[in-house]
């Protein structure tokens, strides 16, 4: 099965919360699943998301994550194919 993305709206919200409120941005690198749950992302839409996306990890930078909302809110498209959070790994 093909992971896929969080509607448009969902990842504008994801996002903003990620750039904007540091709170949100500590549950999320510990739990993302849970932190999706907190902002209305079903249990359904969950279990379709990339279980590699969904691991624990550092986030990248507010400002990294803002650019990438702004983006996202200026493109002109309202289909997705997968969902990228923006972590920072380091190996």
């Amino acid at each position: 099965m093909t992971a896929s993305r969080l509607p448009k709206e969902q990842e504008l919200q994801l996002m903003k919360q990620l750039s904007t409120d540091d709170g949100f941005r500590a549950r999320f690198e510990k739990s993302p699943t849970d932190s999706l749950k907190e902002i209305g992302v079903s249990d359904d839409q969950i279990s379709k998301l990339d279980r590699v996306a969904l691991q624990p990890g550092k986030l990248a930078d507010k400002a990294a994550i803002a650019d990438a909302h702004r983006k996202l809110s200026d493109a002109n498209t309202s289909e997705h194919v997968c969902l990228i959070v923006p972590f920072m790994r380091i190996n």
